[in-house]
């Protein structure tokens, strides 16, 4: 005679199974831990999450584009205070009560204000990369395409102006290095306008990786994260169903010990 019955035992293996399956999911806070869980479910999670990733990575891009975007229009900041001295040097050599010996002190300080504007369109670089040394784009990906910060060869473009090269040895000289200055400045200005709207491009898109990440990241978690009430509801009643199943066939075995010994 058989002391248990396969359907008992049958019922207790899946209930230990459905157990062990419910401790994993409680253990790793997902409902799906593989594709047995949820196949469909599991290739759609997947690829939200290697969507978020690039997303991810493109928002460090566009903030690592923002960052240039900003020293490249601190350092023009720095070109346009010094042709703005050097304006005020043109306005005063334009003062006729100045010697030849005081005009040479204006164009000696004149000379100064000239270098420094040289060394900080040479010097000025970011992660290595010279900000101003030809006309180029420096592109930044996003992960579905790019957003792009034009340089410019400022270098080239003041010298065109004659910003470089002005003579305050004379009034003359002085009413044309205020003309070039002029033409210089507004030349910087526009470079900075644009350096900052481009900015503003890379913060906004940095903006929309990020909201897409969050959208995309709650998407994932409706998928595949684990609904902790449902599944300790879940784990209690399979521990009820499972002590009650061990105490049935327990007691199945004992009354079929007595029927054999009423047998024997």
């Amino acid at each position: 005679m058989k002391l248990n019955a396969p359907g008992n035992l049958n019922n207790l293996n899946q209930t230990q199974l459905q157990q062990d399956n419910l401790l994993k999911k409680l253990a790793s806070a997902k409902r799906i831990n593989s594709a047995a869980d949820d196949a469909a479910g599991l290739q759609i999670a997947n690829q939200l999450s290697s969507s978020i990733n690039g997303k991810a990575q493109g928002e460090r891009n566009m903030y690592d584009g923002m960052s240039l975007a900003l020293v490249y229009e601190q350092s023009l900041q720095g070109v346009n205070d010094n042709l703005g001295e050097l304006s005020r040097l043109a306005v005063a050599a334009g003062n006729g009560i100045y010697s030849n010996q005081d005009r040479a002190a204006l164009q000696a300080e004149a000379d100064a204000y000239v270098a420094n504007a040289q060394q900080i369109i040479e010097n000025s670089e970011f992660a290595g990369k010279k900000l101003f040394g030809a006309d180029a784009s420096v592109a930044f990906g996003t992960g579905t395409g790019s957003v792009s910060l034009k340089t410019t060869d400022v270098a080239a473009g003041l010298q065109s102006s004659n910003a470089f090269t002005i003579d305050l040895s004379s009034t003359a000289g002085a009413s044309a290095a205020l003309d070039s200055l002029s033409q210089a400045r507004s030349f910087i200005g526009e470079l900075q306008t644009q350096a900052g709207a481009e900015a503003n491009r890379f913060a906004s898109a940095a903006s929309n990786l990020n909201n897409q990440q969050i959208s995309e990241s709650a998407a994932r978690s409706r998928i595949e994260d684990l609904d902790y009430a449902r599944a300790t509801s879940d784990k209690v009643a399979a521990d009820i169903l499972s002590n009650t199943s061990v105490s049935v066939a327990m007691q199945a075995r004992v009354q079929q010990q007595q029927a054999l010994n009423l047998l024997l």
